[in-house]
């Protein structure tokens, strides 16, 4: 097991105890599924892997999607650059139809021939962990009230 990996599971593991603590707390706890490889410095692993108010679930391959459960409550799914455009769409394509309430933000420069339908948001990959986290929560609106300032572009 990696590094990464290990505090993935730590992150999720802080996620689920800060859920079971009160309902208020479940209220707060967003489910992301990644997409892609979460290397260290990237923008998904610098804005989520800090804190206890994401529950994130990490599919290293668009492939990884089918062994996900469908039970589970997947809010956002964020897909890296990393994917091929046929990953892209393929993964998109799965997402919509396995979860339909959830949000795909996409972290690539440019979607090429991707149908607008297949995504909700796109962020570059050198984006600001805090637009990052902004566009999660604006998209599942559990935000919190942002300051000007909060966001560097």
């Amino acid at each position: 097991m990696n590094s990464l990996r290990e505090a993935t599971d730590t992150a999720g593991r802080n996620a689920n105890q800060s859920e079971g603590r009160s309902n208020h707390g479940m209220e707060k706890t967003i489910h992301v599924l990644s997409v892609g490889p979460v290397d260290y410095g990237s923008v998904v692993h610098d804005a989520l892997l800090k804190g206890p108010k994401f529950r994130l679930s990490i599919a290293t391959d668009y492939r990884e999607l089918w062994v996900i459960p469908k039970q589970e409550l997947i809010q956002v799914a964020i897909l890296h650059n990393t994917l091929s455009a046929f990953e892209l769409e393929d993964a998109s394509r799965f997402i919509r139809q396995q979860w339909p309430n959830a949000r795909i933000l996409i972290i690539r420069r440019g979607v090429g021939s991707l149908d607008d339908a297949l995504y909700d948001d796109r962020l570059a990959p050198n984006a600001a962990p805090e637009l990052l986290l902004f566009a999660i929560e604006r998209h599942t609106g559990k935000g919190h009230e942002w300051r000007y300032g909060d966001i560097e572009v």
